[in-house]
């Protein structure tokens, strides 16, 4: 097992234990960049649903040659858009047309850049959006692929998952990826519902708090209130986060030519306040 329990630090409102199991800068909330409607193909818009290899290369690319990797900003996600379907013995591979070459030569790019790479996936049968297979009963085929790609961090979605328990589903996840012989920072996506705050430290390092943000003032302060009003022993400590879920940033989304669309909530608030 990698998880190992260390002691939280002693400026934390209470003595806790956090949740640590050896994955790369996950002892501070992840500072980086979300693909969620991102992407096209050569020069076109971003396409909703939509990632290649070369847009995610040229994406790695821009994200480094723009600075963010030296400013302190590691990790760089591929959401709801890779997945193609499963193998005759149940193994996940990446959409064929889009990712010829699998998905192992993207993540090392990415590495090679000196970039955390993570997936997104789902604790259902399909994903939200896509539509694309889902990790139900497949926790540890899929953990054990993603360790064999290299892949540093991953994300469970919480849609199609109608007759599951969140905090099982959770747990199991969690185990296979522990099993799988990487470390993998795990981040659960399932809205708040259970309050993960209080248990999610347990089985993953970061979990989303609440549903999604939109690119609106309105949605922005119902996030804002949405953190205020989780207690104040709940909010957060040495890998164990609230994930205020990614800050979509329009105006500056053009300023980029339309390459970084979208970015953790927490490395905005981060970036904002130095």
């Amino acid at each position: 097992m990698l998880r190992t329990a260390v002691a939280s630090l002693a400026c934390l409102a209470a003595p806790t234990v956090a949740y640590d199991n050896g994955a790369p800068n996950s002892k501070l909330p992840v500072l980086g960049w979300s693909s969620w409607v991102a992407l096209g193909p050569g020069a076109e818009h971003p396409i909703f649903d939509y990632c290649d290899e070369d847009s995610v290369k040229h994406a790695i690319d821009a994200f480094v040659e723009l600075g963010f990797r030296d400013a302190g900003y590691h990790h760089f996600h591929l959401d709801d858009c890779w997945a193609g379907g499963r193998n005759t013995t149940g193994f996940l591979y990446p959409e064929q047309d889009h990712f010829p070459h699998g998905m192992k030569p993207v993540i090392d790019y990415a590495h090679s850049k000196g970039l955390d790479f993570g997936l997104y996936t789902c604790g259902g049968d399909k994903t939200c959006v896509g539509g694309r297979p889902g990790s139900k009963d497949h926790w540890t085929q899929d953990a054990d692929v993603w360790a064999e790609w290299g892949v540093d961090w991953v994300k469970m979605d919480w849609c199609n998952s109608q007759g599951e328990d969140i905090k099982t589903t959770y747990g199991l996840m969690s185990k296979a990826l522990n099993e799988s012989g990487r470390h993998i920072h795990f981040n659960m996506c399932e809205w708040g519902k259970e309050n993960p705050w209080e248990w999610g430290d347990s089985v993953a390092q970061s979990w989303r708090m609440a549903g999604d943000h939109t690119g609106v003032w309105s949605s922005t302060k119902q996030q804002i209130a949405n953190t205020m009003a989780i207690p104040a022993n709940g909010t957060g400590q040495a890998y164990g986060w609230n994930d205020m879920v990614r800050s979509f940033v329009r105006s500056f989304v053009q300023f980029l030519r339309s390459i970084v669309r979208s970015f953790h909530c927490f490395s905005l608030s981060v970036s904002l306040s130095l």
